[in-house]
């Protein structure tokens, strides 16, 4: 027989070459078609080596690789089917028959050479793969593709008979000296291989095609289906012309018109758009990027209203004609909920923005601020920004921090046991502002999950620093003095029952009264009297140790308590405080304390009884220096009226001999006229306490000014009481200026009513003041003053004194009426 099968070999592979380009085009959406393609690549590789073997001694490439790829064709037609058709795949059994058909290629041809044998299990594992591929088609209950799939088992099953026979002949047969041998079976085997893998790839087109056809069909209904069923309004125009061509029953129910009114009509002929201009606005759009998505414009029902839609079209070729296929969304409740929800927002945010609170938000999942409101700037300084770039130590004292973190622990193991509850905390705290002050805020907090299921923190923040610093000055206050700063009497009465233990013995007690304080606020005023109350306190604060409680009980009173003190401990406390008392000058006012202490050393001592030794000792310290630190005073006050007025000594001493010359012509005693005398050198110690300036003003006093002068009769009274040995004349002083008539002050006495020193003093200090050099008056002659004298007497001053003063003590007449 004259058949060349080189030839034969070279149109199966150019053959299978076609194939395999031919399926490779086909739609790779399908598992299992790379598969059947790879196959007939494989073919077309397999029978070129097979080709080569006329003029190869190459056994390796062309014996082993050629028939190895030929089976390897086969089980990748296997897989694919399997893949393509969803069919349980046998893993192990094609890839033993691979080894094992490869391991006896290898060992036939360069170990045991014998061709029979390798032809014997090569078809025998063509027909073990053959076989299997059969047998799969077989067990198909409901084949997808009735008429291939019998095909298919039909030439599985074939080349399975076929390969059997073919691998027996070859062990009963006389060896070929190489595959391309033209016997009886080798050109069986070269033609049926190639009609077999025309058939096969044909019937695998055809069913990929009836799949594609399926799908496609598929695709149309279900098109359709969602076409007509949606809801949105669906309608396909025509582009050039705008005629509809196709839509849904959710047009009509959104037009509100009927199938007969919207058949071959366009959307201007509907009048659907609001606004006609619309048409040509989408139709750009959708021209310039062949599709819109979401494009939103307002269309008008068949009854005039007017509804905002989102609209979605796409261009699309129907019987090469361009057609617009669109989705109509009616959004007017939605965009009339954002509106609403816009509106809400703002109203809310308004609230937040301006709003002096903080309201902020904190991710406790992630330990970060997630919202700031704008206040936080009047608060703390600082943009929402810088504010939400902190963490929780950045924004609040260490100390906050810690009794932040304490209640957080707390707080979210009761939110996440009961969600549902309040849940509601306030706490205050200090934060730092930018500037680096600290304020104290109230902060108010309720836990909620966030919608990312992570636990998160509402906070509003109050600015309070004011409230805690009114509070912390009405708790300074109430254990204060708010004039010296000590401790107050409700402090030491408490410290002094903290301390009254057995282990704090012995306590000492030191009991301190400031000496001529009343003195000093008749003849300077009460605010140098506090003047001297500092200065001692401040003694106090600086000399005593941080352990040693010093207190101010009453007007002029302190104590100072000390715990496990000894009596020369306290002894030396006490020279310490008088060394410091000692070298205080205030306004050439002498700084004078008195102190006394007792000891506590028993335990069944009473601590009142301890305060009452101590309270004794003082007193009895301050009778011994009191009057001459009181009469020191005196002294002290006349000099500072002196040093003011220089004519104030000359004139108190005149007004001292006058009243003395007229006691004397009167008969007074020794010691009347001695007290008469100084009460004359006195009687203007009270302006001590009033204006230099008012006093030598030139010009018209005023009521208030004038007030002011009336006062120091009385002023001089306190001064001078506050001494014992000058109380006698104390009175005489604050009658000096009381008249006859009643019209004086400050008591407005008259006639006998006034002491009869205090009429001497009031004729003697008129005669003086008249006849000396004022800044507001002249110098009267003594014969004017005279005058005076005899017009006022009887009104202001006692008659009969004036004559005496005139006519026994200045050796004058007594003018005639």
């Amino acid at each position: 027989m004259n058949i060349d099968l080189a030839t034969i070999a070279l149109i199966l592979v150019i053959s299978s070459v076609f194939q395999a380009i031919f399926i490779f085009f086909l739609s790779s959406k399908y598992p299992g078609v790379d598969h059947f393609g790879a196959s007939c690549s494989f073919f077309a590789l397999g029978f070129l080596f097979v080709m080569l073997q006329g003029s190869s001694d190459n056994g390796l490439v062309t014996v082993v690789i050629g028939n190895a790829l030929l089976l390897l064709a086969l089980i990748f037609q296997y897989l694919g089917l399997v893949n393509y058709l969803d069919l349980p795949e046998n893993k192990w059994l094609p890839s033993i028959v691979f080894g094992f058909c490869l391991v006896l290629l290898i060992y036939f041809e360069f170990v045991f050479n014998s061709i029979s044998l390798r032809i014997f299990f090569v078809y025998l594992s063509f027909a073990t793969i053959a076989l299997l591929i059969a047998t799969t088609l077989f067990n198909i209950r409901k084949p997808p593709f009735p008429r291939q799939i019998p095909l298919l088992f039909m030439m599985y099953a074939v080349m399975s008979v076929f390969s059997g026979f073919r691998a027996i002949f070859a062990l009963f047969s006389a060896p070929i000296s190489n595959a391309l041998t033209p016997t009886i079976f080798q050109i069986f085997s070269f033609s049926g291989a190639f009609i077999f893998n025309i058939i096969v790839t044909f019937t695998f087109i055809v069913m990929n095609n009836e799949r594609m056809s399926a799908d496609i069909r598929t695709a149309k209904e279900q098109f359709e289906q969602i076409f007509n069923l949606s809801p949105d309004a669906s309608l396909i125009t025509n582009l050039p012309n705008g005629k509809i061509i196709n839509f849904n029953l959710g047009f009509l129910n959104f037009t509100g018109f009927s199938r007969e009114e919207v058949e071959n009509k366009s959307l201007l002929e509907l009048n659907l758009y609001e606004q006609p201009a619309d048409r040509e606005k989408l139709l750009k759009a959708i021209t310039d990027n062949q599709s819109v998505d979401d494009y939103e414009l307002n269309f008008r029902t068949k009854n005039n209203d007017i509804r905002i839609c989102s609209v979605s079209a796409k261009i699309i070729i129907m019987n090469n004609t361009p057609h617009i296929i669109s989705i109509i969304n009616d959004i007017t409740e939605r965009k009339k909920a954002e509106l609403a929800l816009i509106k809400s927002e703002e109203k809310y945010r308004f609230l937040t923005e301006f709003a002096s609170d903080v309201i902020w938000l904190f991710n406790l999942t992630h330990n970060t601020f997630t919202y700031m409101s704008p206040s936080i700037f009047q608060l703390r300084g600082l943009t929402p920004e810088e504010a939400m770039a902190e963490n929780l130590a950045d924004s609040m004292t260490a100390d906050s921090l810690q009794r932040v973190r304490a209640n957080l622990k707390k707080n979210v193991q009761t939110f996440i046991a009961n969600p549902k509850a309040p849940n509601t905390y306030l706490i205050e705290i200090q934060q730092p502002c930018k500037d680096g002050r600290l304020i104290w805020v109230e902060v108010s907090t309720k836990y909620r999950y966030h919608a990312s299921g992570d636990i998160e923190l509402v906070g509003v923040s109050r600015n309070i620093d004011k409230r805690k610093k009114a509070e912390e000055k009405v708790l300074y206050l109430s254990y204060h003095d708010q004039l010296t700063g000590l401790y107050n009497r409700r402090f030491y009465e408490e410290e002094l029952f903290r301390l009254d233990t057995l282990r704090n013995l012995p306590i000492a007690l030191i009991m301190a009264d400031v000496n001529g304080l009343k003195l000093i606020n008749d003849a300077y005023g009460h605010q140098m009297g506090d003047k001297i109350l500092k200065e001692f306190a401040q003694i106090l604060k600086s000399e005593c140790r941080h352990d040693e409680i010093a207190s101010r009980v009453g007007g002029d009173e302190f104590v100072i308590l000390f715990s496990k003190t000894d009596r020369t401990s306290v002894e030396n406390i006490i020279k310490r405080l008088n060394a410091a008392i000692s070298k205080v000058r205030i306004d050439n006012i002498i700084l004078s304390v008195s102190m006394g202490f007792a000891i506590k050393t028993d335990p069944h001592d009473d601590l009142t009884d301890v305060f009452k030794r101590a309270e004794d000792a003082m007193y009895q310290h301050k009778l011994t220096i009191s009057p001459s630190i009181k009469k020191a005073t005196i002294e002290l006050i006349v000099n500072s009226i002196y040093e003011r007025n220089h004519q104030e000594v000359i004139h108190s001493q005149l007004v001292c001999d006058y009243c003395q010359a007229i006691g004397r012509e009167l008969g007074l005693e020794t010691e009347a006229l001695n007290q008469l005398g100084l009460a004359g050198l006195r009687h203007d110690i009270g302006e001590i306490a009033i204006d230099a300036a008012i006093l030598n003003k030139s010009e018209k006093l005023s009521d208030a000014e004038w007030a002011e002068i009336k006062r120091h009769p009385e002023i001089g009274y306190h001064i001078l009481r506050s001494v014992t040995e000058l109380a006698e004349i104390a009175k005489f002083v604050l009658e000096h200026h009381e008249r006859w008539d009643g019209k004086g002050y400050p008591k407005g006495l008259k006639a006998n009513e006034i002491t009869l020193q205090g009429r001497i003093i009031a004729i003697a200090d008129a005669y003086c003041t008249m006849t000396t050099e004022r800044p507001y008056c002249r110098a009267l002659t003594d014969e004017e003053a005279i005058i005076e004298i005899k017009k006022c007497a009887g009104q202001q001053f006692d008659e009969q004194l004036a004559r005496t003063f005139v006519e026994k003590v200045l050796k004058k007449e007594w003018p005639k009426a």
